[in-house]
């Protein structure tokens, strides 16, 4: 592939838009049920990671303390 050399020499600009950025914080989002749906499914995907991370922790304390 050659990239096309545009006016003085130089590249040619890009052949897409860059979208314009999304607002950090929408009002409307809030009112939307798919909002909560990804709050919630966020929370009891922290939790499940949290509950494994601790009995991973738990089963190793035990696992060491077995072999001494």
């Amino acid at each position: 592939m050659t990239k096309e050399i545009g006016e003085h020499g130089s590249f040619s600009s890009k052949d897409y838009t860059d979208p314009p950025p999304a607002p950090l914080f929408d009002s409307l989002e809030l009112a939307k049920w798919s909002f909560y749906r990804a709050l919630i499914a966020e929370f009891i995907a922290t939790l499940l990671f949290l509950y494994v991370t601790v009995l991973t922790v738990i089963g190793y304390k035990t696992q060491v303390a077995s072999f001494r």
